[in-house]
């Protein structure tokens, strides 16, 4: 029987497989075309699927829920999916996927300090020991130096590598707050289907996308960027095409189908073992010169991040037990004959 952790559990993870394709789909891509156009170009692409499905799935075109979760999803949808994967993006032409999605691992802690006081998700010492051990792998691998490292076309894939950090600490930030928006849209798992939420996050995410695709082009005064070889653009919107499938569509309906079913702290926590499996893919397709310093402070990373997932379940165990113990207390007091 499938129960809802394991459910939430397997979904997060499957978030975490899906950022690896989309984070080097997009990388790739974003190279060719620009971190912006990709950006804007696969959530259109994405909502366009997504109504699809949603018509398939659900048997309507838009969603019905309230205002206030509209709003919730909303401003979810504009953090997270807006201005969030759009300093992802521009960190992943910055500075390669594989630093990208490892400075993504911030998003686990943001997460559960901000599900405490919003959503009630309370943080015990062993959370916060986990959430230092994932901050101190992280750091180290980030405060390695090195030359900047080239494709097969000798094209730098760091070109920014302080921005790229910087941004990609950002999307980290953004990632979290639209975790814990989009929960508090959602509400009850019963009352929402997750695809409804994802729908409804991709349209006001795509809108701004839009915005701040004009407002880069006009700030900037440029065109897209040239593309020597017409294949190779093919090639760019192939990419930007795989990337929304796997990205916007599936592994944003994933990781709401793992907040929905479990704490979104521990959620956020199993989608961010991405680092570690872009590892071999980034050596290997990026030409990414992964060291031993890399390899372990990715290991570090995640043995935090599993510490302070199980930090999370003993503290989720405690309040289960706490919340139902003055019920049974109070069944186990009554006198024969009477019934509650």
């Amino acid at each position: 029987m499938f129960t809802d952790s394991l459910i939430g559990s397997l979904a997060s993870i499957g978030a975490a497989l899906c950022w690896v394709l989309t984070a080097l789909s997009f990388a790739a891509a974003g190279r060719q075309v620009g971190s912006a156009v990709v950006n804007t170009s696969r959530l259109i692409m994405a909502v366009i699927i997504i109504f699809l499905v949603h018509q398939m799935v659900i048997g309507s075109w838009w969603p019905e829920m309230s205002w206030e979760s509209m709003a919730w999803l909303a401003a979810s949808g504009i953090i997270g999916l807006g201005i969030g994967d759009q300093l992802c993006f521009q960190a992943l032409v910055d500075v390669g996927s594989r630093i990208t999605t490892l400075l993504l691992t911030l998003a686990p802690p943001i997460t559960a300090i901000m599900a405490w006081p919003i959503l009630d998700e309370t943080l015990g010492i062993v959370s916060v020991i986990g959430m230092a051990v994932t901050l101190t792998g992280i750091a180290w691998v980030v405060s390695e130096g090195g030359d900047s490292d080239t494709d097969d076309s000798g094209t730098s894939i760091q070109r920014h590598p302080r921005r790229g950090i910087l941004f990609a600490s950002g999307a980290g930030i953004a990632q979290a707050l639209g975790l814990i928006l989009a929960k508090l849209g959602m509400g009850d798992q019963d009352l929402m289907d997750p695809w409804s939420a994802t729908l409804m996050r991709l349209v006001f995410g795509t809108g701004t996308a839009i915005l701040l695709l004009l407002a880069i082009r006009w700030f900037a005064r440029e065109g897209v960027a040239p593309v020597r070889q017409q294949g190779r653009l093919a090639v760019a919107w192939f990419l930007i095409l795989v990337g929304a499938i796997f990205g916007p569509v599936l592994g944003v309906w994933l990781s709401l189908v793992g907040i929905d079913r479990i704490e979104a702290g521990i959620a956020a926590t199993l989608m961010s073992l991405s680092p570690v499996f872009i590892i071999p893919f980034a050596s290997w397709i990026e030409k990414d010169r992964v060291t031993k310093r890399a390899i372990l402070g990715a290991i570090v990373s995640v043995i935090g991040v599993a510490i302070l997932a199980y930090g999370l379940s003993r503290q989720g165990e405690r309040d289960i037990a706490e919340s139902t113990a003055p019920a049974q207390a109070s069944s186990t007091s009554l006198e024969p004959g009477w019934t509650s």
